[in-house]
This record gives C-alpha cells, structure tokens and sequence, in this order.
C-alpha cells in the first residue's frame, strides 16, 4: 500500500515521490494498483474494502470513501438544498483502483452497519466475473476495467424504493424504510499520462493551498488530501488539472470565455465535490450565472477531455461543455463517475461534440441529454427525478448533421418519487425542443437490469397529455419525429405502478417511422404501435 505523505511540504514530497511513483508502477506491472488513503478524510463508516490479486494471502486495504445525502453536506431541503424527503441520509460508499485486465483481483466487501452480508447482487450483471458470500462477506472477482455497483441485501432489488404501487396518484406514497447505503466498486483502467510534480510544467498543490488561476506551468497537481479551491475556478486553454485517487478537491471548475475551453484536461481518479456548495436557488440566481454552480462548465470546449474522476453531489448539472459543430474539434468524457443528490443535479449534456463513454452516472435528475457524436458503454442509475435519455435536443439542421448512437448502456435502476409528470423515463421526449428530426438517431445495445422500475420506460410526448403533463405547459415547437432506430432493447420488467408505454404526437409534429428491431419489455417483443398508448397522430 503507498504511504501518504502530507502535500503541504512539497520540499519532503518531492524526495520521496520516486519511491511513490516507482511503487505505482511496480503495482501496475502486476495488474493493479491500490491508492492510499485520503489524509484528512475519514472513510466511510459503512463499508470497508479490500483488494488483493485472486488467490493471494494478503489482502490490500482500500480508501473506502462515502457521498451522503445529509444535512451536513447541504441536502436539507428545509436548507435549500431539496433532496427528496425519502434519500435522507442515504449514502453511497465507493473505490477507485486500477486494473490492467492482466490478473484477476478480488474486492471484499464488509458491511459496517447493521446486519452481516447475506446477499449481494452485481449490476451490470456481467461487471465481474463472480460474486459469492463467504462469512458474511461479499467477495467479488474482476478481471477488467469496469464500473459497477454491488446491492448488499436487497436493499434496491428487493424493495421499491420510489413510489409505492400502492399508492394512487394523488398521494405521496415514497419509499419510507430505513435509509439505504449502497456501494460501488470502480475498476478503472490504468491512467495515462499521469503527471510528475518534479517535471518542468508541473505545480504541486498542497492541501490548504489555493492554487493559481493562470502562470507559466502547464499541470496543476493537487497532492493528496484535501483541497478548497472554492466557488467557479477557473480553468484554462492548454491546461491540465489533475486529481490523483488519494485526493479530493470541494469546489467548481468553470470558465465563461468561448476561446478559454480549449484543449483543457481533467483527470485523475480522485474526487471533485460540491459537498461545501450549497444548491443555488434558480430564482435568486442573476440570469445567466447558474453555470457557476457546475461541478464542471467550459465554454469553448474543443480538443477537451475529463477522464476518470469522480465527481460527488454537485450543486448543479455535473458536466456541460459547449463546444462547436466540428466533431474533428472533439472532446471526450471517459471513466468518470457521477453522483447527484440534490435538484438539477444533472449528468452530462453533451451538446454537439463531446463523446460520452465507460461512465457510471448516479443521478436525482436527469442523466444524459441525447446529443453529441455517441454515448456508449455508460452504466445509469436513476433513483428520484428525471431520466436516462432525454429526446428534447433531437431536431433541426445542426442536431440532423452528425449521427447520433447510443449503444452498450445498461441502467441498473430506473426508480422515481412520482408518477404524474413530465419526467422520469428511459427515452423521454416532454414536450420540449423543435424541429424535425430523429432519423439520424440510434438506440441499440440497451439493457435495463432493474427488478422494480417506478415508471414506464418510452414516454415519447411531443406535447402534454393528461394525467403526465399539461398540454398548455408542455408543447414542442413545430417538426416530425421520425426514423428512431431501437435495436436490441432488453428492459427486463416494466413499470410496478402499472404505467402505460406512451407515444404520443401532436398536429404540427408527428410521431412516424419509428423502427422497433429485436425490443423486448417484460419479456414481450414489441411488434406493432398496438404496444403503446397513443393518439391519432402516432403513424406506421
């Protein structure tokens, strides 16, 4: 196991980081690696972690950390932070380590709290190679780079842990159990590039140091422990910034300059979290500055890449960059973790040119916007608000000028508070956007693993239809959607509250032609538009 050594003494850092760095390879060379422990930071009080080669005698500890939806870290809602009443207290306790697919590791899990380990389930289901209790203990086998999640004693698959069944709509009837602490175990493959504070370019960030904003470095390293860098730092062109896994920065790293997001990198497998931010009221908010509130916001994006980090209860949307219309000028989200507690605590909106992949996204609202050159191999997590695809940026002549394909997702849990809404959904089209457009869109590769979904998985609104939305309130300007390709879409359970699969189109914007290869709900092939709720302007 690497020591720590306190990064407020650079001078004592750098004599030891040959032996710091020597030992990271030594470890990579054997398959994997296993980061120290955070200074300052207390693991997480649910569960322990251990990981060693398969078959070894000495297992290795592993920094078990912990995101928590709680008053203290600002999720009150009587605070303003909004969490839903039911997620109070719940947590999820996590690791970052590498693995070269070399050796096979185990990861043993401990449970802390409560009752021992009596029952553990993978998702995705094929993340490992096993999962199998031995004394009370969960030990999992991987052989790969994967990202997964592992449910310790049914506490999401064998319970509802949205909206109750039996409840009608008019009444609340969330989840009222004890508050759920759930785990997941990041196997991520080896980081390129990592940087060496001794090398030319390189500043060394202390913890209790505020870095600097601009200077003549090109990589800014934050050392292990704790760092503060406060509310929208800013980052720069042809800069790199990077958070190593025994290490975690509270803060937000923006910019609001077109020309600023240019060939940017943030990376690492450490932590950025909004834990110190409060969730900022959308209409106390000068217009335009909610962008300030993003755990990451560039303007400008191109050539931009965020790669391994995780990123923990953010105030605001995770991940938005704004780049151009040039996919040659692409950037790239990859291997990064997101864990939302809190009101528009979205995932990533990749507009037109980010390339999203091997994500895990855990989130209270909406997780991807159904945009940019692909989405691919991203394991989703919905527990509370919002939904996995959202359709509205489908449409128009920029939209319809690159091909859009989403494929090789599994979403482990689709769960919501409520029923009657917008919201909520696998594909979910809610009467927002413009234009015609959907042909140049494909969905194929899609599993949905979980039990126990709260809500039906297509609703597919040009404008509102009662009991879901107002059609006041919810109309898309005028453009047919048409052409969506769904192939080989296995949801394994439909809605628990009985909802029905919806499409549902509008007089000026007609659903036509959607094409249905090899889609499968509960079991049931869907083999005409008889499958689904639908009005007269839903055709072939």
């Amino acid at each position: 196991m690497i020591s720590s050594i306190s990064g407020e003494m650079h001078t004592v850092y750098s004599i030891f980081l040959f032996g710091v760095i020597w030992f990271q390879v030594a470890l990579t060379d054997q398959g994997f690696h296993v980061y120290d422990a955070v200074p300052g930071l207390e693991p997480s009080p649910f569960y322990n972690l251990q990981i060693r080669e398969a078959g070894a005698d000495e297992w290795l500890d592993a920094f078990t950390l912990v995101t928590e939806c709680t008053k203290e870290k600002m999720c009150d809602k009587q605070d303003g932070g909004g969490f839903y009443n039911h997620l109070a207290n719940w947590s999820n306790s996590y690791v970052n380590f590498e693995i070269d697919g070399s050796v096979e590791v185990e990861v043993k899990i401990t449970k802390l709290w409560g009752d021992t380990i009596t029952k553990a389930v993978m998702h995705p289901s094929d993340a490992a190679s096993s999962c199998e209790i031995i004394d009370g203990e969960a030990i999992v086998t991987v052989s790969r780079p994967t990202l997964f999640a592992v449910d310790i004693n049914g506490q999401m698959d064998d319970q509802d842990t949205g909206k109750s069944p039996n409840n009608d709509g008019n009444t609340r009837g969330n989840y009222d159990g004890p508050p759920i602490h759930t785990v997941t175990i990041f196997a991520n493959p080896p980081l390129r590039n990592k940087p060496n504070i001794d090398d030319d370019g390189v500043y060394p960030v202390g913890p209790g140091e505020m870095p600097p904003e601009e200077g003549a470095w090109h990589t800014l390293f934050f050392l292990p422990g704790l760092h503060d860098i406060g509310h929208s730092f800013t980052v720069h062109q042809d800069k790199s910034y990077y958070i190593p896994g025994d290490a975690v920065v509270y803060g937000t790293m923006n910019n609001e300059e077109w020309f600023g997001g240019r060939n940017v990198t943030i990376f690492g497998h450490g932590t950025l979290s909004g834990d110190k931010l409060p969730h900022p009221s959308m209409s106390d908010l000068p217009n335009g500055q909610a962008w300030r509130h993003s755990p990451i916001h560039i303007e400008g994006a191109e050539y931009t890449t965020i790669e391994g980090i995780t990123i923990g209860n953010s105030a605001m949307h995770s991940i938005i960059m704004y780049g151009g219309p040039d996919p040659v000028k692409q950037t790239t989200v990859r291997w990064v973790k997101i864990f939302t507690w809190r009101p528009n605590g979205d995932g990533i909106n990749p507009f037109e040119n980010t390339l999203v992949e091997d994500c895990f996204i855990r989130t209270q609202d909406d997780s991807t916007y159904v945009n940019g050159p692909g989405i691919r191999r991203v394991v989703y997590w919905q527990d509370c608000n919002g939904s996995t695809f959202v359709l509205s940026p489908v449409g128009g002549d920029a939209f319809n000028s690159q091909t859009h394909i989403v494929e090789d997702c599994t979403v482990i849990y689709s769960r919501a508070t409520w029923n009657h809404w917008s919201g909520g959904n696998l594909f979910n089209m809610r009467g927002e956007g413009q234009g015609e457009g959907g042909y140049s869109v494909t969905f194929r590769n899609i599993v949905v693993e979980d039990p126990r979904p709260t809500l039906q998985h297509f609703k597919i609104l040009m404008e509102g239809v009662q009991p879901w939305s107002n059609p006041a309130e919810r109309k898309r300007g005028p453009g047919d959607l048409w052409g969506i390709t769904f192939e080989n879409i296995n949801i394994k359970s439909s809605s628990v509250l009985e909802e029905p699969e919806v499409l549902w189109g509008m007089e000026d914007g007609l659903i036509r032609g959607l094409i249905f290869k090899n889609v499968t709900l509960g079991g049931q092939k869907i083999e005409g538009v008889e499958f689904f709720q639908t009005n007269e302007f839903v055709f072939n």
